[in-house]
């Protein structure tokens, strides 16, 4: 995705083009994506929210973002890797966990799965 926002009309061609993705999403990212798709308007899911729509803007551009990324699939399909390590790839690229909430979650440590990110970057 470019350094500029994407625009509306873009985002909605990017969740038509992968739905395959989309289903492959978390169940709250992907209930967002759905309605998104069906209003076809930020302002009709803010207000149903209780939130900004820029709010509503910037999850669904963060949200096309992480499908479009190369690292989407291949963190789908990693079956080298260890259990562990699948996880926290899955956590960053799909999921899109901070490091922080992975740390929290695995109680490995920060440096351990900053490393494991930085190697699948590099694939």
């Amino acid at each position: 995705m470019s350094s500029q926002k994407t625009s509306k009309k873009e985002l909605l061609l990017i969740f038509e083009k992968h739905p395959a993705r989309v289903d492959m999403l978390p169940a709250a990212q992907r209930a967002l994506v759905i309605l998104f798709l069906s209003s076809r308007s930020f302002r009709t899911l803010a207000k149903a929210a209780g939130v900004n729509e820029a709010v509503v803007a910037r999850k669904l551009r963060k949200i096309a973002g992480r499908i479009i990324s190369a690292h989407f699939l291949t963190a789908l399909s990693q079956d080298e890797l260890s259990e562990k390590k699948i996880e926290i790839i899955r956590d960053h690229f799909v999921n899109g966990l901070s490091v922080k909430a992975i740390t929290q979650k695995t109680g490995l440590g920060r440096y351990k799965i900053t490393k494991i990110i930085k190697q699948m970057r590099k694939l």
